[in-house]
């Protein structure tokens, strides 16, 4: 077992907000080989939690997570995209001081990578665009990124060169805001890119023109990419030689035909062997940014066990989809919310928080 090194030679204070520069330059996870090392160079597997709604992470979650073992949580920003609730997305061209982030999103995310950073856990942050991944997932977004009917491929970072250079801004303000926050873990550029009629090698090149300015305005700050819609088949497709700081991924829901069966979980233990495979072949890292079961999937509380065991006995990090989720109790968060209560499925949770310890 790899456990977190918190130790005192390189931890530092959190600085009173979120993107105040530290004094020195603040210690990095950083990548040596096929492994994740801490600032000390040890090899770190981390595990943990997704805050993967906009708006539900609690002040106390931080330190929740941390004491239930985690030692990693991902968190997002919402640019540019047409999600279920209002006041998610956070594009607001107006607020040109904040590179077109409205400040009270920005407000939140500094809050949410507070707490984590308070807590000692490693920080993936990622900003996730429905448009700009792909536009076309369905009417409603297409009528929200495109209200015109202007782009036939869809309007995405591929089709609108314009709206292309403004997420490179958003970035760059991004990564040069929380570069010296402590327990910045790496920066995830744009999950499951899937432009319609787009080659491969262009996702790749948009992947390359990012962490460009990421590495810019934060360098050493490693970056998490996938393939084609995060699909593990796709994985392959991005891997670079030349690139350094480079952790890959690849989503592993189960995908349930009935119930959590066997064929279901053949069918998972393949595709997380692809990214075992680029792991081995190429010599380079794979976390696992999204791994989740369906609670109305697996009442027995079986199947998430196994997932979670393979991934375990090969080395794989992981963070856990989802903490917080939504108002129905069979989908994959583990705590829910009925009403204005946040309610915890306490056998769900008893059977993933001992793998954040292994």
């Amino acid at each position: 077992m790899f456990s977190r090194r918190l130790c005192a030679a390189w931890c530092l204070p959190l600085a009173l907000t979120a993107h105040t520069s530290a004094t020195a330059a603040t210690p990095h996870l950083a990548v040596r080989g096929q492994e994740i090392v801490d600032p000390s160079g040890q090899p770190i597997l981390l595990r943990g939690w997704n805050w993967g709604h906009w708006g539900k992470a609690q002040p106390t979650d931080a330190s929740d997570n941390a004491a239930q073992g985690a030692n990693v949580v991902r968190i997002p920003l919402r640019w540019w995209g047409f999600y279920e609730g209002h006041g998610i997305d956070s594009r607001d061209d107006n607020a040109t001081s904040t590179a077109g982030i409205s400040a009270a999103h920005l407000k939140h995310l500094d809050e949410m990578v507070q707490w984590a950073s308070s807590a000692k856990l490693w920080i993936v942050l990622f900003i996730d665009s429905d448009c700009g991944q792909n536009g076309t997932q369905n009417a409603e977004e297409k009528r929200y990124c495109d209200p015109k009917g202007e782009f036939v491929q869809g309007h995405n970072f591929w089709t609108d060169k314009a709206m292309r250079q403004k997420f490179l801004a958003v970035w760059r303000f991004i990564a040069n805001r929380y570069k010296d926050t402590p327990y910045i873990g790496m920066f995830e550029p744009l999950p499951e890119p899937n432009p319609p009629g787009v080659p491969d090698e262009q996702i790749k090149a948009f992947y390359a023109e990012v962490m460009g300015v990421i590495r810019e305005a934060a360098p050493g700050v490693p970056t998490l990419i996938g393939g084609r819609a995060y699909k593990a088949p796709a994985i392959a497709q991005v891997y670079d030689p030349g690139w350094k700081d480079v952790v890959y991924t690849g989503n592993l829901f189960l995908h349930a035909r009935r119930g959590a069966d066997e064929a279901s979980l053949d069918e998972l233990r393949s595709r997380a062997k692809m990214l075992l495979a680029l792991r081995t072949e190429h010599k380079v890292p794979v976390f696992v940014q999204q791994v989740g079961v369906r609670s109305g999937e697996d009442p027995n509380v079986k199947a998430v066990k196994v997932v979670l065991s393979h991934l375990v006995d090969n080395r794989i990090g992981f963070a856990y989809w989802e903490y917080r989720g939504a108002n129905n109790p069979n989908e994959y968060g583990v705590m829910y919310q009925r009403g204005n209560q946040w309610l915890a499925k306490r056998d769900w949770m008893d059977a993933i928080t001992p793998f954040f310890k292994q």
